[in-house]
């Protein structure tokens, strides 16, 4: 009886500890905290603009909400949405620098220089003074040939924020503008590797390799933007030069397409599908791009000669009739339409030849002659004409 008793008082020992220790784990479970759910950046961004468009739709802190949207969207590169904010903000508040500065910014993504100039220069005159101001403004001058003020901004600029991705990129630009273009790609490679997320600074330095006959290299380059900006057209564009320089337009092509699939009124990407398309005669693919290229520009005697040739090509001669005249109606003296028109009815001619020597069963291809049947003239010799002798003059016979 005792031994039994002992028995279970050692048990009881044994699990002492686990019954304690699994009190405690309770005891902090019931006590922790929850992690803290982590969104992702554009989880965060769609969170904000929803919170911010509420507080504006209240009649909250207009300005300063309109100016907060604005830079979210300019961060995702919706400019034409900045745009619309920043002008909402200004318009509630025109003298605040920072607005100004984001308004130049998005302009000069927008391509509009000289708005983008003036909101720049009107930050500076409302005491902006920030690096990005000066980045701004040496970015938009030397874009305008301006390239002694841009170089005193960029400096300022440099002096702030020496490790400024943005400011190497403007360097670069200005290096490379004024002929140091092996410096000019040391700027944007140094850019890229402080801002991976500079766009421009990609295709600069793949363009300048490019034109400096390294094909290779710039490839490299232009993958790793691809990587970086997948929906970018533009760089599916440079890609298609770059393989054009390689000599291998069938796959230069495959990139122009797609530059288009991404951006189907990228006139410069339109075009290079249509004369990469013509020169591998692939005219069924280079039509559709001519045809985007005919409704942006119908006047361009160069469209309609390139349409009117891909339809030659492809055995439809009214239709290719039809725009080599409407290119020599806009340039009445064009040799393209002209021998269009002429090579059309060449073709023309001999299939209606050969239609009529079929119904006569000869095979030949030609018309033969009935020679019985044809008045054959003989030639009469020309007359001679008498040509008289002046006896006065006297012949010296030696």
């Amino acid at each position: 009886m005792k031994f039994c008793c002992f028995k279970y008082f050692c048990l009881f020992l044994i699990t002492l500890p686990v019954l304690i220790s699994g009190c405690q784990s309770d005891a902090r479970n019931a006590t922790r905290i929850p992690p803290v759910i982590k969104k992702s950046r554009a989880q965060w961004q769609n969170d904000a603009i929803l919170s911010l468009t509420d507080l504006i739709n209240r009649n909250i802190d207009v300005d300063l909400n309109y100016y907060k949207r604005a830079r979210i969207y300019f961060e995702r590169e919706q400019y034409t949405l900045a745009l619309a904010d920043i002008n909402e903000s200004i318009y509630e508040k025109n003298n605040a620098s920072d607005y100004f500065l984001l308004r130049g910014k998005i302009n000069r993504e927008l391509g509009k220089m000289d708005p983008a100039l003036e909101d720049a220069q009107r930050a500076e005159a409302l005491q902006q003074n920030s690096p990005d101001l000066y980045i701004l403004l040496a970015d938009i001058l030397q874009v305008k040939n301006n390239f002694r003020e841009a170089a005193g901004y960029l400096n300022q600029a440099m002096k702030m924020a020496p490790y400024d991705g943005s400011a190497y990129y403007v360097k670069g630009m200005l290096q490379a503008r004024q002929g140091d273009s092996l410096a000019s790609i040391s700027s944007f490679n140094y850019a890229i590797s402080v801002n991976p997320r500079l766009l421009r600074a990609y295709e600069q330095c793949s363009f300048i390799l490019r034109k400096l006959n390294n094909p290779d290299q710039a490839l490299v380059v232009n993958r790793k933007a691809i990587r970086r900006f997948p929906k970018a057209a533009e760089l599916y564009f440079e890609r298609g030069e770059i393989f054009a320089t390689k000599l291998r337009p069938d796959t230069a092509l495959i990139n122009y397409k797609k530059a288009v699939a991404l951006k189907p009124d990228y006139e410069e990407a339109l075009y290079k599908v249509a004369t990469t398309g013509i020169e591998l005669r692939e005219y069924n693919q280079a039509l559709p791009a001519l045809t985007r290229l005919y409704r942006m520009n119908p006047k361009s005697k160069e469209i309609n000669n390139m349409i009117g040739f891909c339809h030659e090509k492809t055995g439809d001669y009214e239709r290719a009739k039809v725009y080599y005249t409407d290119a020599l109606a806009l340039s009445p003296g064009d040799q393209d339409a002209r021998y269009g028109l002429y090579r059309i009815r060449q073709r023309e001619g001999a299939g209606l030849y050969s239609a009529y020597d079929a119904d006569n069963g000869n095979g030949s291809g030609y018309k033969l002659l009935d020679t019985s049947r044809v008045k054959i003239n003989k030639i009469q010799p020309r007359g001679t004409t008498n040509i008289r002798i002046d006896s006065t003059r006297k012949a010296k016979i030696e």
